[in-house]
């Protein structure tokens, strides 16, 4: 490794030299042309000295930009020298503390090393500093799914029965649209911990997804008994209540839901739904109003939106709304043609806006 590093410095500094040289060849060509103003050997010695001075500090200081040693980081992990590339990465964050690019390297470098720890720990540094970055992304998505690979083995040895695994497994299963075996990995959760608020949601939310307002209804309850202000069991009670057509309870809910995450767009959606069957107009387009403000594509908002303002007489606005949520449902169709619309793009079920005829809150659940 040592070799190839000189060998590139050396054919650096030659390409350098080669280049100082045709200088100097010129400045020689100057001085024996008879035209030129270029007579004084002593002036002409002293300016042949000067370039090589000046030659010489711009190749060390080029030796010392930042690319350089990226590159060098570079070749020794490509050469498969994973501890050079290691020891020169952490050299290199030494001089540069901010290069993300060194960062990811030197977390490369790791996981070639199976030293997943210190990489994630380096990737997520990465991200805080470049939040966009395409390359910390990628990697840390990679390296959090061996980690949590190796959590999940270690925990089904350790403990096969318990809720956690039960848990883990009907997630899966939820994934897999399997959803007999969810509900039996998520009651067997409950069996082995009747205290937990996420498998109480998760179930409850579960069956809310199959129209069982009444069994989801209860199970966010348990949950809400357990831990009063969580956000997702208020959410999905009030989900139910607005299905079962009890809107004065569903608002309360979500009342109660917007107090805890005031920016929840589906919140907002659900409150402005259960206002206009109640014939809240004025309140509704406000709540709508704001929803549509935190999720622009929501074209659930911007269809009830024009339901009520057209309820209002403000014709001008409600046609607005109308024509804004038309579009959305075009951009819809064509993603789902495109197959680039995934479950959770919807947040409410409700017909396009040339069925007029209203919505009905809840198959989907989309936190802000």
């Amino acid at each position: 490794m040592g070799i190839v590093r000189r060998g590139f410095r050396i054919g650096d500094c030659g390409a350098r030299i080669a280049n100082l040289g045709l200088r100097i060849g010129n400045l020689v060509d100057e001085y024996f042309n008879p035209k030129s103003a270029i007579r004084n050997p002593k002036s002409a010695i002293v300016t042949i000295v000067c370039l090589l001075s000046v030659g010489f500090a711009q190749s060390q200081g080029e030796a010392q930009k930042p690319g350089a040693g990226i590159e060098e980081i570079k070749r020794a992990f490509y050469q498969e020298d994973y501890s050079g590339a290691i020891s020169l990465a952490e050299q290199y964050l030494k001089k540069y503390p901010g290069s993300t690019k060194a960062r990811i390297l030197l977390a490369r470098a790791e996981m070639a090393q199976g030293k997943y720890e210190p990489a994630y720990k380096r990737l997520k540094e990465a991200v805080a500093a470049e939040p966009g970055n395409m390359d910390a992304l990628y990697y840390l998505g990679g390296v959090a799914g061996i980690l949590s690979q190796s959590e999940y083995e270690r925990l089904f040895a350790l403990a096969p029965e318990s809720a956690r695994v039960h848990q883990l497994l009907a997630e899966s299963h939820q994934v897999q649209e399997n959803t007999a075996e969810a509900e039996r990995e998520y009651r067997a959760a409950l069996a082995a911990n009747p205290r937990s608020v996420e498998v109480l949601v998760a179930l409850g939310d579960l069956k809310r997804s199959q129209s069982d307002f009444d069994e989801a209804a209860k199970l966010y309850s348990r949950a809400l008994e357990i831990e009063p202000r969580n956000y997702d069991g208020i959410y999905g009670l009030g989900v139910c209540h607005s299905f079962r057509q009890d809107h004065p309870r569903a608002m309360e809910c979500f009342r109660r839901a917007l107090k805890i995450q005031p920016d929840s767009a589906p919140a907002r959606l659900a409150l402005g739904f259960s206002l206009t069957r109640t014939q809240q107009w004025e309140a509704a387009v406000t709540e709508l109003r704001a929803a549509a403000a935190l999720e622009p594509k929501m074209r659930q908002a911007y269809y009830l939106l024009g339901q009520s303002c057209q309820r209002l007489g403000r014709s001008q606005e409600a046609q607005e709304a109308f024509k804004k949520a038309e579009e959305l449902s075009r951009q819809e169709a064509a993603e789902r043609a495109q197959g680039m619309l995934g479950s959770e793009d919807v947040i409410l079920s409700a017909p396009p806006p040339e069925n007029r005829s209203g919505p009905k809150p809840g198959q989907d659940r989309k936190k802000p």
